[in-house]
């Protein structure tokens, strides 16, 4: 399929008109496009190799900058995210371009999970080296679950806990014990305090949570999961604790 670059006066973001089964009830390429970028939750982006911004949906500009409203036109991720992320991205677009197939991460960034899938558009004329990017809230349990096996999941090592970076020690270790499927009574054990206190914590980590993702955020917090690779460097002591934790599961069912 073929892609039409956007204009800001235009729909010409959507693409080139083309046949497609009548079956399914969507009789055009534009309205599939239309579909797509229009569904609630999703959000779908249109970039090059460059990191310029060709294509941004409500959705999308929410869980990047937070403000569905922001003007992208004539910009690149370099003019809304640190350098960090911005080379992490590049480096990942021009993959997926040079090798014409599609890769899957997750990643944290505002303190928000986010899964997203980076598609090639195979242009047959100008302009060239584009990437569909669709992302949505949720934790990479979800990318293992969702994600079809023939699309290789890419680990990431930018972390960005934003509003999260509040937290004291003690509820970033909460919240990532959490993340990583122990419940209120078991983190309780495992840093020697009292459920009622895990619980005080984790009401204060949704109290912010819902505040980094606004106000219609559900208040049942489930945690931080973050890979232990790069958890260690953030919180020592909640990597060895759910380490050791991962391992008493693997053990117990083992047992079963």
């Amino acid at each position: 399929m073929s892609w039409v670059p956007p204009d800001s006066k235009s729909n010409s973001a959507l693409p080139t008109s083309r046949s497609l089964r009548a079956d399914i009830g969507i009789t055009t390429s534009a309205e599939l496009w239309l579909a797509l970028s229009q569904t609630a939750g999703i959000g779908v982006s249109i970039t090059d190799s460059l990191g310029r911004l060709l294509f941004v949906n409500s959705t999308a500009a929410v869980l990047f900058s937070g403000d569905a409203n922001v003007d992208y036109r004539g910009k690149s991720i370099a003019d809304f995210h640190p350098s960090a992320f911005v080379q992490e991205r590049l480096e990942l677009i021009r993959r997926v371009l040079k090798e014409n197939r599609p890769l899957a991460l997750s990643h944290i960034y505002h303190g928000i999970g986010i899964c997203s899938t980076i598609w090639p558009i195979r242009d047959n004329s100008p302009p060239h080296d584009r990437v569909l990017i669709i992302s949505r809230p949720g934790p990479k349990q979800d990318v293992d679950r969702l994600i079809p096996n023939q699309i290789e999941t890419v680990s990431t090592d930018y972390i960005d806990l934003g509003p999260l970076n509040v937290l004291t020690k003690r509820e970033l270790e909460v919240a990532v014990l959490i993340g990583h499927g122990l419940s209120v009574p078991q983190v309780a054990v495992t840093l020697h305090r009292s459920p009622k206190t895990v619980e005080r914590h984790k009401e204060s980590i949704a109290t912010v949570h819902a505040q980094a993702v606004g106000s219609g955020a559900n208040r049942n917090f489930d945690g931080i999961r973050i890979e232990r690779r790069k958890l260690a460097a953030i919180s020592p002591i909640a990597s060895s604790k759910s380490k050791n934790y991962d391992i008493e599961q693997k053990n117990s069912s083992s047992l079963r």
